[in-house]
């Protein structure tokens, strides 16, 4: 039990981080865009609204994800958070393709980056350490 309890603390406090540095970085950077004045090239990264094919087929891929995780999220312990983070990372990268233009876009795509390695790398983690609980007791 005592093991459970720590992959809980790993599991939220992972997704609590990526959460909230998440909004932060949006936040400023729609406001950043919106207030300042730019020339040239700094110009061509705007807030702007735009839909396209791209959005749908990441909206869907958002859907499955959450829809399966919805229902498996008990069973998937403690896997369920790091795929959640993962989806926080396909939100994140459809809202700067849906609501900005330009090479801003490219902070969605590094965000979504960032949390797809955050969470395979606790996937990755949770599996050798389960790997290793199941060689221990099998010894026994």
């Amino acid at each position: 039990m005592k093991n459970k309890n720590i992959l809980k603390t790993i599991n939220w406090a992972s997704f609590t981080t990526i959460v909230l540095v998440s909004v932060v970085t949006a936040t400023i950077t729609l406001y950043d865009l919106n207030t300042h004045t730019t020339y040239g090239e700094e110009g061509q990264s705007r807030a702007k609204f735009r839909w396209g094919l791209f959005d749908t087929i990441i909206s869907v891929v958002i859907l499955f994800m959450s829809s399966f995780l919805a229902l498996c999220w008990k069973r998937l312990f403690p896997f369920n958070v790091p795929i959640a983070i993962i989806i926080v990372g396909f939100c994140y990268v459809l809202f700067f393709l849906t609501f900005t233009v330009g090479w801003v876009a490219f902070q969605g795509i590094f965000g979504f980056f960032i949390a797809f390695l955050t969470g395979v790398i606790l996937i990755v983690c949770y599996s050798v350490f389960y790997f290793l609980e199941r060689r221990k007791t099998n010894k026994i």
